[in-house]
Order: structure tokens, then C-alpha cells, then sequence
């Protein structure tokens, strides 16, 4: 066994040498004529002796503190030993070219316990590492410098040519790594690569056109549209939303002086208050309201409305559990109220799997119901592949876990819940070709045959609540049977007793005094805005 482990291994790291080679080729052959790096001496004044511990922090000789010190000195090499092993680890399972090297992410991410994004990430770092950076990494490997060295220096050479990563890697392995102080190594390495160039370092502007939606990580119910690139093209955007939030401000202003309707008064802000409104919010107006043209190309309308999730507890102000939009973004609970109370149409979903089950449909139905879908959305928010972190509420794929069988339809997988989730479409792409194999367990759980590679089991999101909400319901449940019970005594002359207030359940926007469609009460049920109107934030 170890003899078929190392001829792998082998096959592995070479292929992930190929790898890099392949990847740099193009930019090596338009690359200018590689730079010479000076060979300036990089040593230490004094050296990093343990020992000196207490000079050097002015703390007695043997307190507690220097021993910690010494202590966390000593952690050092062990850290650095157990990261570039683990880099020659992740080195083996780099394959760029080929679709195993996607399987092989998936495996990273499970072991890891990251997102399949962060495991290719590790993955083309570790490759880096062992092939362009070997100098170096046998001296982390020798404890002479901290991880976070190690890390910050593949992060500065990650648009570096493989000649110029050669010519790093051999200048920086000659430094006095084990003495120098972290901020000597910063500007030492700042410099060595600022002889490549500005170009080498970062991408040009023009290549750095890109929007991007960033969500708040305090999860305030905000995010962050970030427009990037070349600083002409941004200043020019800018001036124009400017311009137009000016000319439209000074129209209301002059509209409230001649008392007529004011212009761009989406919200009816104008109106109420009697005043324009501000520049920055006339700019996010025009930039979020205004109709966004693609000339001869016919943008398709979404086949999905957004989702926004209110648990009913929230919606009746007697918990502030947080609502969601499209199961993964955060959405505070008065937020999560206003949007609720704007909307014409509420849709309860229950949250007990057999309430809620849909039946499944005839054999010769491949395609879900819509009910079907939009109660799949809100099971499988992100694409079911462990580690896959794409959210597929509009842009995913409802896929059958047992194939449906076209040709012989009555034998194929059912078009129902339990044999249904949703992926993304590079990940529905792999199932379709074999590579990616889930089977859906009786319990709920899915296992995935990872290639030829290995299986991971997952469970199956069932529990649409909140520890907090489902509390809060199960009191609000006690205290309904308590009322039932009062009212009973009552009947049957067994004295007065207090009266309590039932709690009630939400049924297409209207209070029903805590009965479902069935007759009988309504234990759990969660309630979801079915557009999202614009905000007053």
C-alpha cells in the first residue's frame, strides 16, 4: 500500500508542477525581459535570542511573563513544521487542467471544514509553495520563520512570473529569517518585489473591472455595491450620478414652490415632508431605480420572486428572531416587519415535513410544481455539494438525486421533495457526467460519491426554525391549550377563570384565530414576503 501511496504521490506533485508551468507560460512569454534582483544582505542587527526575552520587554527575570513568552517562542517551529507539511499535502491534490482537480476541492473543503472557494485557494497556495517557493519552504520547514511570514510572502508573489517567483524565492531563502523582526521582513520583501514593477504586482486597472456585492458582516440588515475600476471611468460615473442628483433636486425644489408634484418622488418622501430630498439619497434613487439598458441584448425576467423569510412570531412583534432573504442573508427583525407589512399576499410555509410535503408527481412529470420549487428554494439555499457555498435560490438548478429516467419514465427517480435539491450549475454539470453521485438516505441524509475518490454523507436542511422562535411557539401553543382548557371549565361551571389571548396563525395575509386550512391549530409556520418592495432604508 505504501509503495501505490508514494507512486501517486509522486504522479501528483509532478502533475501539480505542469500545473504551474502551463499556468504561467502565456504570461512568461508576454512578460518584458526578467529583472536581475540585487543580492542586498538582509541580517539581523542582534540575534533573536530567547534568552534576552526579559531585557528586551524590561519584565523581571523568571515572572510568569517571560515564561509564557518563552513558551510561545517555542511553538513556533512545531507550527511551521505541521503547515508546510500540510502544504506538500494539498500540493498532491492540485490539478487545475483536469475535472479531478474538482473533485479533489471538494474533498479539501470537507476535510477542512472550509468552503470549496477557500479550498482551491489552499490548494493553488500549497502548489506555489512546493514548486515555485522551494528555498523557502525548507526554511519554514526548518522553524526559521513564522507562518504568517510564510503566508504573507505567497500572497505578494501570486502575479509574479515563474521566473520572477524563482528569483524571490532564492533571495529571500538567503535572509537571516531566524533573527529579523516582522516589520524588517515586511519592507525587505516590499522592496524586493517592487523591482518587478508595479504591472507584476497587481493587476492594470482595466483588468480590475468588476462589481461585486459585499454584505455587512455586522448582518444590519446593509450591503455594499463596489463598482471598480480604471480611476477615469470611476470619476466620470461618479460626476454623472452627481449631476443627476442635482438637476433632479433642484426640480423639487422649484415643484414645492410652484405646488405641484415634485419629480422622482418614488417613496412619496417629498410630498409628505414638504422638502427635497437629499443628494445622497437622490444618488442611490437614481442609481437603484432607474432602468438599466443592454441594447440589443434581452435581458430575461426572473423566474423567481426574491425570497424574504419572516418567521410569524417576528411578523406578530413577539419575538425578534432575524428574517432572511433567499435563506442566507441576515435580515433584522423591523426590517423583516416593514417589508411584511408592505406586501398584498403572505405564503405560510410549515415547517413539519409531513404538513408540508407535497405529493410527488405523476412518473411522466420531470418538472417540479412551482409550490414544489419555491418550497425547494427555501430547503437548499446554496448548492447542496458540500462545501459549495453559490446560492441558488435564482440562478441554480433543481436536479432529481435519482435520475430521472426520460426514456422509461415510470422506473426513473420521482419528482418529489425527498428525491429532489437544488446545485449549481457547475456542480448539476458534474452529476450529469458521473463525476458527483448523491444518494438521498431514508432519514433525510445524502450521501455523495466523490468520483472514484471518496463518499461524504450530508444532512438535508429540514428545520426552517429558530431555537428562539420554535420556544416562542411552543410557549404561545401552551398557552392556547391553557385558554381551551379555562374555557371547558367554564362550560362546565368549574368557576371563572382567567382569560388569556390565543395566539393566532398567518394564512395569505389574514388573522384566523389560530386554525390552518385543515381544521386543526397551526403549530409552526413560517411566513415569506412574496416580492421585495422598495425599502425606505
Amino acid at each position: 500500500m505504501s509503495a501505490n501511496s508514494g507512486s501517486r504521490s509522486s504522479a501528483c506533485a509532478t502533475t501539480a508542477s505542469a500545473a504551474v508551468d502551463d499556468q504561467q507560460a502565456s504570461r512568461d512569454a508576454a512578460a518584458p525581459p526578467p529583472v536581475e534582483l540585487p543580492h542586498t544582505p538582509v541580517r539581523a542587527r542582534t540575534p533573536l535570542d530567547p534568552d534576552t526575552f526579559a531585557a528586551r520587554s524590561h519584565v523581571e527575570p523568571g515572572c510568569v511573563e517571560e515564561q509564557l513568552a518563552r513558551a510561545l517562542f517555542a511553538t513556533h517551529h512545531e507550527e511551521a513544521l505541521a503547515h508546510a507539511s500540510r502544504l506538500r499535502t494539498l500540493a498532491m491534490l492540485w490539478d487545475e487542467e483536469s475535472e479531478e482537480g474538482d473533485l479533489n476541492a471538494i474533498l479539501v473543503a470537507d476535510a477542512r471544514r472550509i468552503t470549496l472557494t477557500q479550498a482551491r485557494s489552499q490548494l493553488r497556495d500549497a502548489v506555489t509553495a512546493v514548486v515555485a517557493l522551494p528555498h523557502t519552504l525548507a526554511r519554514l520547514e526548518a522553524g526559521h520563520l513564522p507562518v504568517s511570514w510564510f503566508e504573507q510572502l505567497l500572497r505578494r508573489v501570486r502575479r509574479l512570473t515563474s521566473d520572477e517567483c524563482r528569483q524571490v524565492d532564492d533571495r529571500v531563502a538567503e535572509w537571516d529569517l531566524a533573527n529579523i523582526t516582522s516589520d524588517r521582513f515586511t519592507r525587505e520583501l516590499g522592496k524586493l518585489i517592487a523591482w518587478f514593477g508595479a504591472a507584476a504586482v497587481r493587476a492594470t486597472p482595466t483588468e480590475q473591472r468588476n462589481v461585486a456585492l459585499e454584505m455587512n458582516p455586522d448582518h444590519d440588515g446593509t450591503a455594499c455595491l463596489v463598482v471598480t475600476g480604471p480611476v477615469h471611468e470611476m470619476l466620470g460615473l461618479a460626476r454623472r450620478l452627481d449631476l443627476a442628483a442635482r438637476a433632479v433636486q433642484n426640480q423639487q425644489r422649484r415643484a414645492l414652490e410652484e405646488q405641484r408634484p415634485a419629480p422622482f418622488d418614488i417613496d412619496g418622501d417629498v410630498a409628505r415632508d414638504g422638502r427635497h430630498m437629499p443628494l445622497a439619497a437622490l444618488r442611490y434613487a437614481i442609481l437603484t431605480r432607474t432602468m438599466l439598458e443592454t441594447p440589443g441584448v434581452q435581458v430575461p425576467q426572473s423566474r423567481f420572486r426574491l425570497q424574504v423569510i419572516v418567521p410569524a412570531m417576528t411578523l406578530l412583534g413577539e419575538s425578534d428572531a432575524p428574517g432572511t432573504i433567499d435563506g442566507t442573508i441576515p435580515l433584522p427583525a423591523p426590517m423583516a416587519r416593514h417589508l411584511a407589512a408592505g406586501e398584498p399576499t403572505w405564503y405560510r410555509i410549515l415547517t413539519d415535513p409531513s404538513d408540508g410535503a407535497y405529493l410527488p408527481l405523476p412518473p411522466e412529470k420531470y418538472s417540479p410544481t412551482t409550490a414544489m420549487a419555491e418550497h425547494l428554494r427555501l430547503l437548499d439555499p446554496v448548492c447542496a455539494v458540500p462545501g459549495c457555498t453559490n446560492n441558488v435560490c435564482t440562478v441554480g438548478e433543481a436536479d432529481h438525486i435519482e435520475e430521472f429516467d426520460h426514456e422509461n419514465p415510470e422506473k426513473g427517480g420521482r419528482t418529489a421533495l425527498d428525491n429532489l435539491h437544488r446545485l449549481c450549475w457547475k456542480h448539476h454539470d458534474m452529476k450529469t457526467r458521473g463525476l458527483l453521485d448523491p444518494v438521498r438516505g431514508p432519514d433525510g441524509t445524502t450521501t455523495w460519491r466523490i468520483g472514484d475518490l471518496a463518499t461524504i454523507t450530508t444532512d438535508q436542511n429540514r428545520d426552517l426554525l429558530t431555537p428562539e422562535l420554535a420556544a416562542a411557539l411552543q410557549r404561545s401553543w401552551e398557552a392556547y391549550e391553557d385558554m381551551l382548557a379555562g374555557d371547558d371549565a367554564r362550560r362546565r361551571g368549574l368557576g371563572d377563570l382567567e382569560d388569556e389571548g390565543a395566539p393566532v396563525a398567518i394564512d395569505g395575509g389574514e388573522m384566523d384565530g389560530g386554525e390552518m386550512d385543515g381544521g386543526e391549530p397551526d403549530r409552526a409556520g413560517l411566513v415569506g414576503a412574496g416580492t421585495y418592495p422598495d425599502p425606505p432604508y
